[in-house]
């Protein structure tokens, strides 16, 4: 076969939507071009996450779709669902021509003549570092960069498949993590986020330097980062010192998120968190004493095997003492190889469900009160382009990551950082009006020898309902 386009289709945490970055940075550097849509392509790369059951089970349901269309691509799975499930993914179908992990992403590559001469293959394992060739990255969004800084993760909590999906924690050393930084800073870049699944165990591995001293300099080396976020952290790992660092340097996001995950400690036990709900709480304290502005937010999983109606009270109970701006929860789902798929005390799923619905009763109602104390005041918003609500307002992030809305005037363009006072609030979202001043950041794109902004964007599919959880 003769591969000259493709199209790429991702779901899940922001480190699949930066994995299919460079991915796509791979195939242009071979030559290949991006198609209109998966049916005009001649490899489609499903890029997805294992995190839930949904997810996989999508993932089987498109392969089967594009199998069946008038002139089947050629397609390979990538992400955590390569690494879960291998060469079953090839007697799938045979339109499945090649499998490969998430820390295999970078040979992508070197594998596509083996695959244009006809071999199916699965590339998979954990035998590679982190992080990778930041000049083979094509940027969907030209004004923000993601940078990564931990790949896997070492914690084993009962539930989570990431140990076995994308293998144990290994960090980037922090000279090729600044040079990657510095790099896209060049480049013009409003916001850098860095990424890891637990980026607060960040530990150098030729200066043993954590993830405090990193950040520290990432916000103190120039030339300035307009906006410097950072995903996911344990709370466990969340010392005092990273704390006095973030209070340290106000263009660090505002924007903090803490999964707590459930407010029982006969729960967190099961779970293998290795904090309790009191010890989370007196972390909550400490970080809102140094940095009160700070939006928290968090993961809640419902319905986890055991769960009795008085641990969800509990849970119910901490969302409503720590007041959250954001809460990312879905009912327990078993994954494979995981302890938690083997314990036999399930919550039945009608209960999960009914448990939900009064969780987000909650969250919704904190989420509104919160964002209802921020009508009045004036927020740096992140432009990102046309508002869902009409073409005629811009949509945007402010530096505690709420979503504004806002009527466009003037010569805004996304990518600039903008002063919008806010007028009314809602659950999920804050509208305003643009003061007419200055942008307190305009994005200027610069000519990089860089790939990412050398074609046309290209489609990515659903980039999944939860950002905060890589």
């Amino acid at each position: 076969m003769r591969l000259r386009t493709y199209f790429i289709e991702t779901r899940g945490c922001p480190m699949n939507v930066h994995d299919s970055e460079r991915l796509e940075g791979q195939l242009i550097a071979s030559g290949l071009r991006p198609a209109a849509d998966a049916g005009s392509a001649d490899l489609v790369l499903l890029n997805t996450c294992a995190v839930r059951e949904r997810p996989v089970q999508k993932i089987h349901g498109r392969i089967d779709q594009l199998a069946r269309l008038p002139r089947p691509p050629a397609v390979a799975i990538c992400g955590c669902v390569a690494q879960q499930e291998a060469d079953a993914l090839l007697e799938r179908s045979a339109s499945v021509v090649l499998v490969l992990g998430p820390r295999k992403v970078g040979r992508l590559a070197g594998l596509l003549h083996r695959v244009e001469q006809g071999e199916r293959l699965v590339v998979t394992g954990f035998d590679e570092t982190p992080g990778g060739d930041p000049h083979l990255g094509h940027h969907a969004t030209p004004y923000r960069g993601m940078v990564t800084v931990t790949e896997g993760c070492d914690e084993f909590c009962t539930y989570c498949v990431v140990p076995y999906t994308r293998g144990r924690e290994a960090s980037r050393p922090v000279n090729a993590i600044a040079a990657e930084v510095g790099h896209l800073v060049a480049g013009g870049v409003s916001e850098i986020l860095l990424l890891g699944q637990t980026i607060n165990s960040y530990r150098c591995p030729q200066t043993g330097v954590g993830f405090a001293a990193l950040l520290d300099r990432l916000a103190s080396a120039g030339p300035h980062i307009p906006r410097l976020r950072f995903l996911t952290s344990h709370p466990r790992h969340f010392d005092d010192l990273l704390i006095e660092t973030i209070a340290a340097h106000p263009h660090l996001s505002r924007y903090l998120h803490l999964p707590v995950q459930a407010g029982s400690d006969a729960v967190l036990s099961r779970m293998k968190r290795r904090y309790t709900r009191a010890e989370y709480l007196e972390l909550i304290e400490r970080i809102r004493q140094a940095v009160p502005e700070a939006n928290l937010s968090t993961d809640v999983i419902v319905g986890f095997p055991g769960e009795t109606e008085a641990d969800f009270l509990q849970t119910l109970d901490l969302l409503e003492t720590v007041r959250f701006g954001q809460v990312f929860a879905f009912a327990f789902s078993p994954r494979p190889r995981t302890p938690a798929a083997r314990y036999a005390d399930a919550v039945p799923e009608p209960v999960k469900k009914e448990r939900l619905h009064r969780l987000f009763e909650v969250t919704d109602r904190i989420e509104r009160e919160l964002n209802e104390t921020l009508v009045g005041t004036v927020q740096e918003v992140l432009i990102e382009g046309d508002s869902r609500r009409s073409g005629a307002e811009w949509q945007g992030r402010g530096a505690d990551n709420r979503v504004v809305n806002f009527a466009k005037v003037g010569d805004d363009r996304p990518g600039d950082i903008v002063p919008v006072r806010i007028t009314a609030a809602a659950a999920h979202s804050l509208h305003g009006d643009r003061i007419p001043a200055e942008p307190y950041h305009r994005f200027v794109p610069r000519t990089l020898p860089v790939l990412d902004r050398a074609m046309p964007q290209t489609k990515r599919g659903e980039p999944g309902p939860r950002e905060p959880r890589p």
